[in-house]
């Protein structure tokens, strides 16, 4: 019969209690952290490395990971950033060279191309209803609006739009929090207060639903760069720089 370890008794309590001791094991290592970490600021998605091999945790286990230990949520936002930039580099690199081909086309003798249907008061309003927190493809929908491909190639012709694109998103979680108070009642200190928490605490968690950290102003990653002592005493770089060809501020402007 195989020997089970002692039952921990419980205390009947209405109080919030622990886990048992060692009944959630964490399996984290600084050197298995820093190889996932290496292989998402490489350009590889969590879901790839986590699903296809073997020797990698779970997804969920990476998450877990990265709420307990704060060595390795620094290594992780670092790859998530290493790899948008570059992501972003790239598609900035393939949008230019886009527009350079464009440019040299309609120069050509007896080419010309399509006008654009580029219209301002039509771009600050959809900004404007980003801002309060829609979709871009609720947006479109709209009848008196572009549709989203157009929207799109707007941005990919004028890159002073992905700007104003990235800026509106940045604003959401602040202009939706403002319109959310402001619809509010006052009903008393004693009532008011709870609702208003319980607003905030809605509103952050929609706002969320966006996405907005992807958006974030294209600054790049800082420094980050991780050592772990060896059993020798040795220092062993396991997480920097060096590795990706990243300096502080890397991106595109």
């Amino acid at each position: 019969m195989p020997s089970h370890p002692p039952r921990v008794p419980s205390k009947r309590t209405l109080a919030p209690q622990s886990p048992p001791p060692s009944l959630y094991l964490s399996t984290y290592t600084p050197e298995l952290g820093a190889a996932v970490c290496r292989r998402v600021a490489a350009g590889e998605s969590l879901r790839a490395i986590c699903g296809a091999d073997a020797a990698m945790p779970t997804g969920k286990t990476v998450w877990n990971w990265r709420r307990a230990h704060e060595e390795f949520r620094l290594m992780l936002d670092h790859a998530q950033g290493v790899a948008r930039a570059r992501s972003l580099a790239a598609q900035g690199a393939a949008d230019a060279a886009r527009r350079a081909e464009r440019a040299a086309a309609r120069r050509a003798p007896g080419r010309t191309g399509r006008p654009c249907s580029y219209d301002k008061a039509l771009w600050d309003e959809i900004m404007a209803r980003l801002m309060g927190g829609e979709g871009l493809a609720v947006i479109c929908r709209d009848p008196r609006m572009p549709s989203v491909g157009t929207a799109y190639n707007w941005m990919r012709a004028r890159p002073e739009l992905v700007a104003d694109y990235r800026k509106a998103k940045t604003f959401t979680l602040d202009i939706m929090l403002g319109d959310a108070c402001d619809r509010l009642p006052w009903m008393g200190e004693r009532k008011s207060w709870p609702m208003l928490n319980r607003t905030v605490r809605a509103t952050e968690k929609a706002a969320a639903r966006l996405k907005l950290k992807r958006y974030a102003p294209r600054q790049g990653p800082g420094r980050l760069k991780v050592v772990v002592e060896g059993p020798d005493g040795a220092e062993q770089t396991i997480y920097g720089d060096a590795a990706f060809g990243v300096s502080a501020g890397a991106g595109v402007a």
